[in-house]
This record gives C-alpha cells, sequence and structure tokens, in this order.
C-alpha cells in the first residue's frame, strides 16, 4: 500500500543511518552454531493473558536445519492452524512464513503467504480468504527480528545460538494483526532489548533470566513497558515469556509458557497433527 511504502522511503534511511553500529552490534550477539540446532525436537507451550485466559497450544515442530512447523490450538476438533517457517542463520530470522488450516490426516490448506525482501528491507503478506483477498507491506528497520504473532516460534530455535547469553541480545519484531477494523494489518512494531539478570529454576527448569524493554512493548495497545524471558540454561530455547503487549486480536498482553519438550521427530509431530481430529464424529 502506498502509506507503507512512503513510510519505508522515509524511515529506512534514517533508520540505517544513525543505527548502523547499533545494527552491527545485534548481529554480533548471535554465532551461528550447527550442533544447537535440535532437528525433531518438538516444543509444547501454551500461550495465553498474563492472567491464564484465553489459552491456546502453540506446539512447534524442528522439521529440519532451516524449517520449523507450528500448530495452533484451543481444542481437539476445532479449527486449527498449521503455520510454516524458513530459518535463516546469516540474519538469525525467519525470511518466509506461510499460513494455514490444519485438515485431517494431517493435510494442510495454505492461505496465508508472507516473504521478506531483504534487498527492499521490506516484508510483503500475501492473505487469501474465500471472500477477499489481503496484500500488506511494512519496513523492516533491524535485524535480527520476528514475528510477534508467530508466538516466538521462530526466536526459541534461535537463542540456542547466542553468542554469549549473559551479555544480553536484541530483536526486532513485526505483527500482523488481524482484525477487520484495523488500520494497518502488516506493522513494524520496533525492538526488543533482553538485558540479562541471572540464573533462575522456572518451575523446575535451570533458566536464565533476561528483563524485555524497547520500543515494540511501547505501543498503543501495551498495558506496561518491561517484559520478561526466561531461556532455558542447558539448551537456550524459550522456557517462559511475559510481554505487555497481545500478539492476537481480543488478547490483552501476552504469556508463553513451556509444557514439554520431546525428541520424537517426524513420526511423532505426524501423529500429533492427526490426533486433532481423530474420533470428532461427523
Amino acid at each position: 500500500m502506498t502509506h507503507h511504502k512512503t513510510l519505508h522511503a522515509v524511515l529506512l534511511p534514517l533508520c540505517l543511518a544513525s543505527t548502523l553500529t547499533a545494527c552491527a552490534g545485534a548481529q554480533d550477539a548471535w554465532h551461528y552454531q550447527p550442533d544447537h540446532n535440535a532437528v525433531g525436537r518438538i516444543y509444547a507451550y501454551e500461550r495465553s493473558n498474563t492472567d491464564g485466559s484465553m489459552d491456546e497450544r502453540v506446539t512447534v515442530f524442528r522439521r529440519d536445519a532451516t524449517h520449523i512447523e507450528v500448530y495452533k490450538e484451543n481444542g481437539l476438533c476445532r479449527n486449527a492452524a498449521l503455520v510454516t517457517a524458513e530459518l535463516d542463520f546469516d540474519t538469525f530470522s525467519a525470511p518466509a512464513i506461510t499460513g494455514g488450516r490444519l485438515l485431517p490426516n494431517a493435510e494442510h490448506m495454505e492461505f496465508a503467504w508472507l516473504n521478506w525482501d531483504q534487498a527492499e528491507s521490506r516484508v510483503d503478506i500475501l492473505l487469501q480468504l474465500p471472500d477477499m483477498e489481503m496484500r500488506e507491506d511494512t519496513p523492516i528497520l533491524s535485524t535480527p527480528w520476528h514475528l510477534f504473532d508467530f508466538d516466538l516460534a521462530s526466536l526459541t530455535v534461535m537463542t540456542p545460538h547466542l553468542a554469549v547469553p549473559e551479555s544480553g541480545f536484541e530483536f526486532g519484531m513485526a505483527l500482523v494483526w488481524t482484525d477487520p477494523s484495523a488500520a494497518d494489518p502488516l506493522t513494524w512494531m520496533g525492538d526488543v532489548s533482553a538485558s540479562y539478570t541471572g540464573n533462575e529454576d522456572r518451575e523446575g527448569v535451570d533458566t536464565r533470566h533476561y528483563i524485555l524493554t524497547g520500543t515494540a512493548l511501547a505501543g498503543e495497545t501495551a498495558t506496561g513497558d518491561t517484559g520478561e524471558l526466561w531461556l532455558d540454561l542447558s539448551d537456550g530455547h524459550v522456557v517462559e515469556a511475559i510481554m505487555p503487549a497481545p500478539n492476537h486480536s481480543g488478547y490483552t498482553d501476552f504469556h508463553l509458557r513451556l509444557l514439554a519438550v520431546n525428541d520424537g521427530g517426524a513420526a511423532e509431530w505426524t501423529r500429533l497433527l492427526t490426533a486433532h481430529f481423530e474420533n470428532c464424529g461427523d
């Protein structure tokens, strides 16, 4: 859309001129380590408001070194999402994300495509529904970056590649807001800075604890200006996250909590997806 392209043309040169050193520093916080890719691992999370309401299961599968799949559901036999993403370890981001609806027998139907044009520093989305088609774009003003409504799925497979976890790190966030009344369904939220505060036992899991601040947490829908993040001490993935901003329509804020981890691989993943519509009747 025209207003996004105008914003991109104005802000991108300013960003590049004023934050080149900061961007380089943010990128230096990450170091790709192939042996930290937990291929075949399944991470089961619960996303909700911080008061526990509107809970939904978000399950992440590390298909291979450069792809993840995410299954989202709030009850068996109900509509559920299956989202896939490509990972890029040069930028520690997910440059291509495809949204779809889960179907019986672990099949799925795609209807949304998000692609990052790195040459133009812009991300584009195409949404195709039976009664509408939507195209939007927004500038990407820093890297690494992650899509907030992807529920930190891409972040949790990147944080094992932090060069020095105790030094803290930064990342940017974009958001797809699916409320039909939203003026800008796809927006750049800003940046998040994670400051290490020490190690902490989190419900029996040894973690590194971080305080989150930054422009991405201070938007119009925010209920505060700081968040918290806990990363697994040995493997580096996200154990828990609290943010003062919602990432889906109808929510007031964001709480992500790890329920379980297993290394069942593709066979277990297919079994999990297949079970969603089994024994559901007509």
